[in-house]
C-alpha cells in the first residue's frame, strides 16, 4: 500500500468551473433571515431551504419564490397533454396529475400547479418548478406510453409534451 505524500493536494482553478449563464429571476441572490414565513402558502424558509416546517416564532415574512411565481403568473415549466387518449381518460389522467403534485409538494414546497386549463383538444398545466413537469412527463409515459418529448430552456423553463 502506497502512501500519498503530503503537502500534493490537486487544487482546481476557480476559472475551470462551469459558470451558468441561465438567469432565473426568482432566485435569490441573498440568503434570507433564517427563519422567514410566506405568508400565502405558509412555507418556512429554515437551515437554507423552503419546508413545510412549523416553527413557533417567526419574526420575517417574504414571499416565497412559488408563491412570487403564482403571483405574476411566470411558470418555470409546461406540460402539454393531447390526443385520443387524453379525450376519453381526462379524469383518470387529472388524477393522476394531481396525486404527483401532492406527493411531489409534500417534500418541496417550491414544486407546485399553477394552472391547469383546456383549450384546442389539449390539456396545458404550469408549474412553479422545473423538476414537476419532468416527473409528471415521466409518470404518463411509463404508465400509459405514449410520445413524450422534455426540453429545456435557456430561461430555466422545462416544457413537457405527452401524446397518446
Amino acid at each position: 500500500m502506497k502512501r500519498k505524500k503530503k503537502g500534493n493536494i490537486f487544487k482546481q482553478e476557480r476559472t475551470r468551473i462551469f459558470k451558468d449563464d441561465r438567469h432565473d429571476p426568482y432566485q435569490r441572490t441573498q440568503k434570507l433571515p433564517d427563519p422567514t414565513l410566506c405568508p400565502s402558502c405558509g412555507s418556512i424558509f429554515t437551515k437554507g431551504r423552503w419546508t413545510w416546517e412549523s416553527i413557533e416564532f417567526v419574526d420575517n415574512e417574504k414571499l416565497c419564490p412559488a408563491c412570487q411565481r403564482i403571483q405574476d403568473n411566470y411558470p418555470a415549466g409546461y406540460i402539454e397533454v393531447e390526443g385520443s387518449f387524453f379525450q376519453s381518460h381526462k379524469e383518470e389522467l387529472l388524477n393522476l396529475i394531481r396525486n404527483l403534485e401532492k406527493k411531489k409538494t409534500e417534500q418541496h414546497p417550491l414544486e407546485r400547479i399553477i394552472t391547469i386549463s383546456e383549450s384546442d383538444g389539449k390539456m396545458i398545466i404550469t408549474t412553479t418548478g422545473m423538476h414537476l413537469p419532468k416527473m409528471i412527463g415521466d409518470a404518463l409515459k411509463s404508465s400509459y406510453e405514449g410520445d413524450l418529448d422534455i426540453s429545456y430552456d435557456a430561461e430555466s423553463m422545462a416544457r413537457v409534451h405527452w401524446t397518446r
